[in-house]
């Protein structure tokens, strides 16, 4: 009995799977940047990096928690913002990037494009 409910429940997926042209979709892949900031204390803190952060070109929007010194940056469709350029903002708002993870990788320092 268990064994045909199993079957049974792996049959669609096993037909999607053989059947020809059709490739099940894959996980969406990450194209937010999230970066950790030392230094940020409020939110006109978060505000001062938040503008920096959405004066980069291809950023469509910046999300802040100051408590937790994270910033979440989500690029414009069909867009890849540039980790150097994220990173350098937030040093021209006066605080310490000092970790961005990304699309383009994971990065502890200043990242060289």
């Amino acid at each position: 009995m268990f064994r045909s409910v199993i079957a049974a429940a792996a049959l669609p997926l096993l037909s999607l799977l053989l059947t020809p042209g059709v490739i099940p979709a894959a996980e969406p892949a990450t194209v937010e940047t999230t970066i950790t900031i030392e230094g940020m204390h409020c939110q006109g803190c978060a505000k001062k990096v938040a503008s920096r952060l959405k004066a980069v070109a291809g950023v469509q929007e910046v999300r802040i928690d100051a408590e937790s010194g994270l910033a979440v940056v989500v690029p414009l469709a069909d867009e890849t913002v540039s980790p150097r350029a994220l990173w350098e903002a937030v040093q021209k708002s006066r605080y310490s990037p000092v970790r961005l993870e990304g699309p383009s990788g994971i990065f502890t320092r200043k990242p060289r494009t």
